[in-house]
This record gives C-alpha cells, structure tokens and sequence, in this order.
C-alpha cells in the first residue's frame, strides 16, 4: 500500500466505485421501474462496499480495516445476486447480467486482494511503522501549527 494517502488512491475502492457507478447508470436508464423495493436493495448493497474501503482506511488498523473489506465482499456478492434476480425478472438481460458480473468480479478481486495484504504479517509491520512515523513527526507538526483563531481580547 505504499503510495496510499487517501482511500481513494486504493484499487480496491476504484474498483468498487466503477461497479456502483454502472449499476446507476442501469438504474437511472428506468430498468428497475417503480419497484422501488428492489431498486434500494441493489442500491444499497452497491453503495455498500466503496463506503466500507473508506471507513476501514480511517481505522489505522489493519485487523479492524480487514474486518471492513469482508463486509464490502459480502455486499458485492449481495448485489450479484440481485442482478440474477433482476434476470429473472425481464428488469435486464443475462448479456446485461454478465457485464456487470465481470466488473463486480473485477472489485472482488482488488477487494480480497487488499483484505489478505491485510491479515498478513508485512500489514503489521508497515502500520507500527507509520505510527512510530506519526509519533515523531508530532512534535514539528505541533510546532508548525498555525492557530485556527485569533485570541480573545
């Protein structure tokens, strides 16, 4: 994860928002119709797994941010699902179904690629390593600190 500043910058969290942003785009172009029941669920469940990568990411834990990249596979395979279910229904076409299950297995692979880096030893190293970092650095941040607001007088 070297290069990583932002959740943004992980692959698993780009492969995630490009499946979400396809499913919308399905959504938007009237397929579901007004069955707004199913509409939420496919909604929900692929808005789900973008959301977990960034709030993992805020945890400065690897173990805690793992535990996030299991819920956001679970909601991936959760909307895989609902798009056969969407077959079933004449809402999309398997030919439909199939292109959005490449992108979906596409955020599966980056989503357990980046949940197994985590539950290894070298994710542990590296983040005792960026806290020791964060530590030491903390007096100069400290020290160049501007304050936010002008003294009461």
């Amino acid at each position: 994860m070297k290069g990583v500043r932002r959740f943004t910058d992980l692959r698993a969290w780009q492969a995630c928002d490009i499946y979400k942003k396809a499913i919308y785009r399905l959504i938007d172009a009237g397929v579901y119709g007004k069955d707004w029941k199913r509409r939420g669920q496919i909604e929900e469940s692929v808005s789900g797994p973008p959301d977990h990568i960034a709030e993992g990411f805020g945890r400065f834990n690897p173990p805690d941010f793992a535990r996030f990249t299991v819920m956001a596979r679970s909601s991936l395979m959760e909307s895989q699902s609902q798009l056969r279910d969407a077959v079933d229904k004449r809402y999309i076409t398997e030919e439909t179904r199939v292109e959005l299950d490449a992108l979906a297995g596409s955020a599966l692979e980056e989503v357990t690629g980046l949940m197994e880096y985590l539950q290894s030893p070298e994710a542990l190293r590296n983040a005792r390593r960026a806290r020791e970092r964060r530590i030491a650095s903390r007096p100069e941040r400290l020290a160049n600190r501007r304050p936010n607001k002008e003294p009461r007088t």
